[in-house]
C-alpha cells in the first residue's frame, strides 16, 4: 500500500530518474521564470513529490527519486545559487511503494498539475508504462493516471505484443508507433513551429465559430468531424483520452462546460 508524508529535503539528495520525466519539452522559459519570481517573493513553493525507492523485493536503495516537480527543483536550485533564497530544504511529498506505484503516483500529478502534460505527451507516457509493466497494471488505473482511454491502453497492450513477435523495437512515440509496421514520411514540427500552427488553426476556428454565433455544441462537434472525416476524427478524439465509442459522453461534458463560459471568451473548443 502506497505510504505518503511531508517533510523537507536538500535538493542535492534528489535523483532525477528519465523514466518519470514525461514531458517533450526539456525547459519552459516562462514556467520557470514565473516559479523564480514566487520564490523570491514568497521564500517556497508547493511540495514537490518524492519516491523513497524501493527494489523488487521491497528493501529500500537510499534514493529520493524526484516524481513531479522539476520545473520547481530548477527554480529552487538557479535562486539558491544566484543568493537570492537560503539553501533550506525544500518541501516534499515522500511516497513508499513499488515502482509501478511510483509511476502511476508521477504520472497522475503531471496530468492534473498547473503545467499539465500535452495529450501527445499522456499517450506516449502511457505506452512507456505499458511496455515496461505490460499486465501487470490494469486498464483502469493507467487510465485514471494519464488521462487516455482504456481503449487506447487496449489497443496499446495488442500493439507491443505485435512488437513483441516480430522482435522489434518501438520508438517509444505512440503515433509512429502505432501506425507500425507501416512507415510514415511525416517529420514532426519542432516545438516553436508546432506552437504557431496549433495557434493559427485555433484563431481560424474561433473567428468562424464567432461569425455564425455558433452557440450549439453537437453543430461544432459535428462540423469539425466532417471537416476531419472520420479517420482523422477518430484520431483527434482518441488523443484527447477518449475513443468514438465515448465521444458522445465527451460531447457531454463540453456541453456543461459551454454552460460556465461566457460566449467569445476563447474557450468555445475544448
Amino acid at each position: 500500500m502506497l505510504e505518503k508524508s511531508f517533510t523537507h529535503i536538500d535538493h542535492r539528495q534528489l535523483t532525477l530518474d528519465p523514466a518519470f520525466r514525461h514531458r517533450k519539452e526539456a525547459d519552459n522559459a516562462t514556467h520557470l521564470a514565473a516559479l523564480r519570481k514566487t520564490l523570491r517573493n514568497t521564500g517556497s513553493l508547493d511540495a514537490i513529490l518524492v519516491w523513497r525507492e524501493q527494489d523488487e523485493e521491497g528493501k529500500e536503495t537510499g534514493r529520493l527519486v524526484l516524481l513531479d516537480g522539476h520545473f520547481r527543483v530548477t527554480a529552487y536550485r538557479a535562486e539558491i545559487a544566484a543568493k537570492h533564497i537560503e539553501g533550506k530544504g525544500i518541501q516534499a511529498l515522500i511516497v513508499k511503494g513499488t515502482r509501478i506505484d511510483a509511476e502511476l503516483e508521477a504520472l497522475r500529478a503531471n496530468t492534473k498539475d498547473s503545467l499539465p502534460l500535452t495529450p501527445t505527451e499522456r499517450t506516449d507516457a502511457a505506452w512507456a508504462l505499458v511496455r515496461r509493466h505490460r499486465n501487470k497494471i490494469s486498464k483502469s488505473q493507467l487510465a485514471k493516471a494519464s488521462g487516455v482511454s482504456e481503449r487506447s491502453i487496449a489497443n496499446m497492450r495488442k500493439k507491443l505484443k505485435e512488437f513483441l513477435e516480430a522482435k522489434e523495437q518501438p520508438t517509444g512515440n505512440w503515433w509512429q508507433d502505432r501506425q507500425w509496421p507501416k512507415k510514415s514520411e511525416f517529420a514532426a514540427p519542432d516545438d516553436a513551429e508546432r506552437e504557431r500552427l496549433i495557434a493559427t488553426l485555433a484563431t481560424s476556428i474561433t473567428e468562424a465559430i464567432r461569425e455564425n454565433r455558433i452557440r450549439d455544441t453537437e453543430i461544432k462537434a459535428e462540423a469539425i468531424q466532417r471537416a476531419l472525416g472520420q479517420r482523422e476524427m477518430a484520431d483527434v478524439v482518441e488523443c484527447l483520452g477518449l475513443s468514438l465509442g465515448e465521444f458522445d459522453e465527451f460531447s457531454e461534458e463540453i456541453a456543461e462546460n459551454d454552460t460556465q463560459h461566457h460566449f467569445g471568451m476563447g474557450q468555445e473548443l475544448h
